[in-house]
């Protein structure tokens, strides 16, 4: 399997840094070309996309869509009947942020407290008052993602192809998405890609960092059978008797649930909680596979796109809008 964990398009909330999680906050024009790039992209360079999950918020299900179009497109050209569903998850919404739905960040005004310590001390007690989503609740949600959806794809034979599995969602929770796939994989089977060793200096397995915006986290997954027929000119054998390919990627250090449970979100995010290490639970892993961490925060799509010019680029994106080169007609050729 071929996973991209993808976050959605630039929103007007995020240009206006206002809290927007189960809030529905609307793509940009910038946005909505950060997912056109996104599926063109994807298209060229991860055709034969077999699964799309989304978030039902329409920032995540329209750059889902970008990419559903750029696939179902590149299998009309092949003259492929096929068609990409998109699946909606409500379990993939982002962080319910309670009474900071809409509100703007809050500056850190306390050298020991953050913003949002301070605003929940002074407004606790105000009517209508609710708090923001535990942590806790979206280690479930994330957990029932995993195995209502995505583990039970490695049920079926596969053997003579490959899945490419998309999910798109948001920031917040692909960071806790993330660390619960982690928790299912064998930590000596797990490599980083020389690419994205070279890329970042330190890497904390449990903390990547946060997702940018189309920005997408993509790992490949493989059964350890599939692999057996080159363990001897690739790599050597752990003493878990799984692969690790010495030449070709980096292997990770051991894994610390203790460090794992109290580790914090994107530092720009002043609502992140610690989270208690009762909920580190897994209830399947994917013992008897390989993965490879091949991107964090890939932007290669992104590279030489350039904001519409006038604020127009930060404005919501209107469907019934038309770009410049829409109201000229094409040359008819001689």
């Amino acid at each position: 399997m071929k996973l991209l964990l993808i976050r959605h398009g630039e929103t007007v909330d995020n240009v206006a840094g206002l809290y927007a999680g189960v809030r529905d906050s609307a793509l940009t024009n910038h946005g909505v070309d950060q997912a056109s790039r996104l599926g063109d992209y994807l298209a060229k360079n991860c055709p034969k996309v077999t699964h799309i999950f989304a978030s039902p918020l329409s920032r995540a299900f329209k750059t889902a869509t970008a990419v559903q179009k750029a696939q179902c497109k590149l299998l009309a050209a092949a003259a492929v009947p096929d068609e990409i569903e998109i699946v909606k998850v409500a379990d993939l919404i982002e962080q319910d942020f309670g009474y900071y739905e809409g509100k703007p960040f809050y500056a850190r005004s306390d050298s020991k407290r953050s913003g949002r310590e301070v605003h929940y001390d002074q407004h606790k007690d105000d009517p209508g008052f609710m708090d923001v989503e535990s942590k806790e609740s979206m280690c479930k949600r994330a957990d029932t993602f995993l195995d209502e959806h995505l583990l039970p794809l490695f049920d079926h034979d596969t053997t003579s192809s490959e899945l490419t599995v998309i999910v798109v969602s948001h920031g917040i929770l692909l960071s806790n998405l993330w660390r619960r796939l982690l928790l299912r994989l064998p930590r000596k089977s797990l490599t980083i890609a020389p690419e994205v060793t070279a890329a970042k200096d330190n890497i904390v397995l449990e903390h990547l960092g946060g997702w940018s915006n189309t920005g997408y986290l993509e790992l490949s997954i493989r059964k350890e059978d599939a692999q057996k027929d080159v363990s001897s000119t690739v790599g050597e054998t752990s003493n878990e008797g799984l692969l690790v390919p010495q030449s070709m990627e980096t292997p990770v250090p051991p894994f610390d649930k203790a460090s794992a449970a109290k580790v914090i979100l994107d530092a720009s995010d002043s609502l992140a909680t610690e989270v208690d290490t009762k909920t580190f639970q897994t209830p399947r892993s994917l013992a008897g596979c390989n993965t490879t961490i091949s991107a964090v925060d890939s932007k290669a799509h992104l590279i030489g796109l350039k904001r519409q010019r006038g604020g127009i680029g930060r404005l919501a994106h209107d469907e019934g809008q038309k770009k410049l080169e829409g109201f000229f007609k094409k040359q008819r050729k001689s």
